[in-house]
């Protein structure tokens, strides 16, 4: 499995917002309960930069497949620059390869460089995948918000899983 991972550019939108909204009508990765519109991912998208906060895509075979991405933790507050919270969605048909394990592998190898010490991960209760990984990644729970999130006509909560990062020079 050869996957060309790349910093995104705003041409990726659309397939970006498209394995978005693959995840929505299974319940599992997303509190969103209906598509969303690639305009409405614009400022969002522009908020990413290769420096701090990265947005990469996955592509295998000449299409996107997954993408991953860091947003600032808590509004992007200053004390909290150093945390940051990752995201990953991977396409619909390209579930179970191991690609989400390579991009957050990835990623997390990559903190460093960009000067995130706390990677935060955040999920529903009921997603076990994320969860078989964020452990085997070494992610620690931190929190269990429960019954916050009406999804599919079913409570679910969140889990807040993290993972501290030793910096470049530490």
């Amino acid at each position: 499995m050869t996957i060309n991972v790349r910093d995104a550019v705003e041409a990726d939108l659309p397939a970006i917002v498209d394995i978005y909204n693959q995840s929505i009508p299974d319940g599992w990765s997303t509190a969103d309960t209906q598509p969303i519109a690639v305009a409405e991912r614009v400022e969002w998208f522009r908020k990413h930069n290769p420096q701090k906060r990265p947005l990469w895509a996955a592509e295998m075979d000449g299409q996107i497949v997954a993408w991953i991405g860091l947003t600032s933790f808590y509004g992007g507050r200053p004390a909290y620059d150093a945390t940051a919270e990752v995201s990953l969605y991977v396409a619909a048909a390209y579930r179970g390869r191991g690609i989400g394990r390579e991009l957050k592998k990835r990623m997390i190898a990559h903190c460093p460089a960009l000067g995130v010490t706390t990677l935060l991960s955040m999920y529903f209760d009921h997603n076990g995948a994320t969860r078989h990984l964020n452990e085997q990644l070494g992610f620690q729970p931190l929190g269990h918000l429960t019954e916050i999130a009406m999804v599919n006509g079913q409570k679910r909560g969140l889990m807040i899983g993290a993972l501290r990062i030793p910096p470049l020079n530490g």
